[in-house]
């Protein structure tokens, strides 16, 4: 199938001659009638005005493509690539533009001229550095400064990944009977574990916490720790939280590390169960229950 065969068929089919005419600036038909006989060639100029005016692949006039199926073919699968790339491109513009309404992108970026990539990456860095402090919780609450005062030394050696080992309220939930759970601290201050439940560390003077609501309900869960032992990279902590799938709080012990151990390592160092949980006695509630006055 030769050039001007194609050319012809795209005119009859997908574009009229009068559009191509203008877009190509032809004075005359008869330009248009000399290349759709074969009498002219169709140079790369126009094959490129094709494309960039009518989305037109430039690969049709390749020697591959011999039909008039394999023209369609080529016309539609460019055409889509080109509307999903625009539509791409519109939604990277409408995300670039609430990051910046947010100030989650430097402005420097596009005010300056920027040399390499390093100076790209240096300018990044100083803006996420002042991003955390602009989102971490005891910059956020000045009511809580006295009582979460900011303490970097104790932070650096929480942020990065911990993981959490912690007796289940029903051993029958976890196949080894213990629960390991992966946390992250991040520059943020946020903390997510591995089940996707997510949250916020507020250091204090002597202790701090890690407040977590869960990801299929708003269950809150605090964990209590000591400063002190952060460092050593092992730290025990008491949890407060509701048993599997009931509204019945518990507190339990378990411990941190840096360190992945195995379930039975962790036993190990956790001891027997039930010195490490307690639950709610039901019993004390049904008689908090009896004594409830019901709101008028």
């Amino acid at each position: 199938m030769e050039n001007h065969q194609k050319f012809n068929y795209i005119l009859e089919k997908y574009i009229s001659a009068s559009e191509v005419k203008r877009a190509f600036g032809f004075k005359s038909q008869a330009m248009l009638t000399a290349m759709s006989n074969g009498k002219a060639n169709i140079a790369t100029l126009h094959v490129e005005g094709l494309e960039k005016h009518f989305d037109i692949s430039h690969n049709i006039f390749t020697p591959y493509i011999q039909s008039h199926e394999e023209i369609d073919y080529e016309v539609e699968r460019y055409r889509k690539e080109k509307k999903e790339l625009k539509q791409k491109a519109q939604l990277e513009k409408k995300i670039l533009k609430k990051l910046e309404e947010h100030q989650l992108i430097p402005k420097e970026i596009f005010n300056k001229n920027l040399k390499d990539e390093d100076e790209l990456e240096s300018i990044i860095k100083e803006h996420k550095e002042k991003l955390c402090i602009k989102t971490t919780p005891q910059a956020n609450h000045n009511f809580s400064h006295k009582v979460f005062p900011n303490n970097e030394k104790v932070f650096n050696n929480l942020k990065g990944v911990w993981y959490g080992y912690v007796y289940p309220s029903n051993p029958a939930s976890s196949k080894d009977g213990i629960w390991v759970v992966e946390t992250t601290i991040y520059d943020n201050y946020s903390v997510v574990d591995y089940w996707g439940n997510r949250g916020y560390l507020k250091i204090g003077k002597n202790e701090s916490l890690i407040i977590k609501e869960s990801y299929d309900h708003d269950d809150l869960t605090i964990i209590r720790f000591s400063n002190r032992q952060v460092p050593s990279k092992h730290f025990h902590f008491v949890i407060i939280s509701n048993q599997n799938h009931t509204l019945n709080e518990m507190v339990n012990f378990g411990f941190f590390s840096r360190k992945q151990y195995t379930p039975d390592e962790a036993k190990e160092i956790l001891g027997d169960m039930e010195s490490k949980q307690l639950k709610l006695d039901l019993e004390f509630n049904e008689r908090l229950i009896e004594r409830a006055i019901v709101p008028q």
